[in-house]
């Protein structure tokens, strides 16, 4: 069920969960706005067990703030299901993360903030560990060593969109109640686990005998260049140059690698450009060429399904 969520909810939620809420100071200082509408939606919260949580929320923000954890020994994994975030380490450079995006967070003596924007929809699965909470028993015993080859601090992880597909498709199936508890404990586990898909592992192009060792660099080198040079003219045919393969191969590998099609890696790298020119105060109309739109108002429509709002809004 939908709630709306004020000033009071904010302090009581981050009193429960280790969390400093950083809102505007105009609504701090007021006691009258402490009863106003900050954000709308849902916070659905199941224990797996003693010391693990699973957080499902879907809300959308009407004021920006930032929050910053307070918690120690705790561990998360993250996958956002909807809309953007800025999220890093205390005292260092902000990371933006989307959707299909994984977020891992080892606390350990080192706090997290997080950056919010008004207007925006923002959906996430969350599995929070309290280490000094858990007890030992037949779900801890397959979490734990999961936990134990957790990086040592914050990480994102890379744009997964099947997986993404396939947790949506059980957050469907969780609304049968006979089932529900299921779905949800096997969910915080394939969460978890997502942390040993690290893309930086050494041993990553051993573990798919359908890719060869110089596929695999090559094709690191090819999304890096895109990254690099998203307002470049990436065609099938320059890329395929690019890398040595032959076209059809191409697509298939990339798609192989990285669980998306190579189109869908220009575009999102694409928006991710005109999302820091957008930024920097250039017009819809110019971004819009940038990134390789004929008309603004298709621009604007990619715009908002990639980023849940408005690049005017933005």
């Amino acid at each position: 069920m939908t709630r709306t969520f004020t000033y009071a909810d904010f302090v009581q939620y981050g009193e429960q969960h280790g969390v400093t809420h950083y809102l505007p100071e105009a609504i701090v200082q007021d006691p009258s706005r402490h009863q106003e509408t900050l954000a709308y939606g849902q916070v659905r919260e199941y224990a797996l067990c003693q010391g693990v949580t699973l957080l499902h929320t879907d809300m959308h923000f009407l004021v920006p703030y930032h929050a910053q954890s307070r918690v120690q020994e705790a561990y998360s994994f993250a996958m956002l299901l909807n809309g953007q975030l800025r999220i890093g380490r205390e005292r260092s450079p902000l990371q933006t993360v989307g959707p299909a995006c994984g977020i891992n967070t080892s606390y350990r003596n080192e706090r997290m903030q997080t950056h919010y924007l008004p207007g925006m929809r923002l959906a996430a699965l969350d599995v929070l560990v309290d280490q000094t909470q858990i007890e030992q028993n037949a779900y801890t015993e397959r979490l734990l060593p999961i936990l134990d080859a957790a990086p040592p601090t914050f990480a994102v992880a890379e744009q997964d969109d099947a997986f993404l597909d396939n947790v949506r498709l059980q957050l469907q199936m969780a609304q049968d109640d006979s089932v529900s508890s299921l779905i949800y404990e096997a969910l915080g586990l394939q969460l978890l686990a997502r942390v040993r898909a690290a893309p930086s592992a050494p041993a990553e192009w051993q573990n798919n005998d359908r890719l060869s060792r110089q596929d695999h660099e090559r094709l690191g080198a090819l999304r890096e260049y895109i990254h690099r040079e998203p307002w470049q003219l990436h065609t099938i045919r320059s890329m395929s140059q690019f890398t040595g393969m032959g076209e059809s191969a191409l697509r298939k590998k990339f798609q192989l690698k990285f669980n998306t099609s190579i189109m869908a890696c220009v575009k999102e790298y694409r928006l991710q450009m005109a999302q820091r020119y957008l930024e920097q105060g250039e017009s819809v109309e110019k971004v819009a060429m940038l990134a390789g739109y004929r008309h603004s108002s298709n621009f604007s429509t990619a715009f908002k399904r990639r980023f849940g709002v408005n690049p005017r809004r933005w």
